[in-house]
């Protein structure tokens, strides 16, 4: 049940993903530069929604297994502790640099 899940978050990530303004918009103006639009056929909007689709896709898979990683090491006491000791760090870093100024 649990690839179901991940499944359907997936495709419901692609869906967003093609319904968002800002992809619709940066393949309407870069298209033009790429494809000479008087002279493409449907065989050829096929390809192109294909590409697009699969580009995408392969995009969102790879946010996935990022994602996967980072919760995985996320969730060890080992890396946690090396976050906040990180934070704690940069912190103690702006409060020095602050202070300097």
């Amino acid at each position: 049940m649990a690839g179901h899940g991940a499944v359907r978050l997936f495709l419901g990530g692609l869906t967003l993903t093609f319904g968002n303004p800002k992809v619709i918009l940066f393949f309407l103006a870069l298209l033009p530069t790429v494809v000479d639009l008087d002279h493409l056929t449907p065989l050829g909007i096929a390809e192109i929604a294909a590409t697009i689709v699969v580009v995408l896709s392969a995009v969102l898979a790879t946010y996935v297994l990022a994602a996967a990683r980072a919760r995985r090491v996320f969730t060890s006491s080992r890396a946690r502790r090396a976050i906040n000791r990180g934070a704690g760090t940069v912190m103690a870093g702006a409060a020095v640099a602050i202070v300097a100024r």
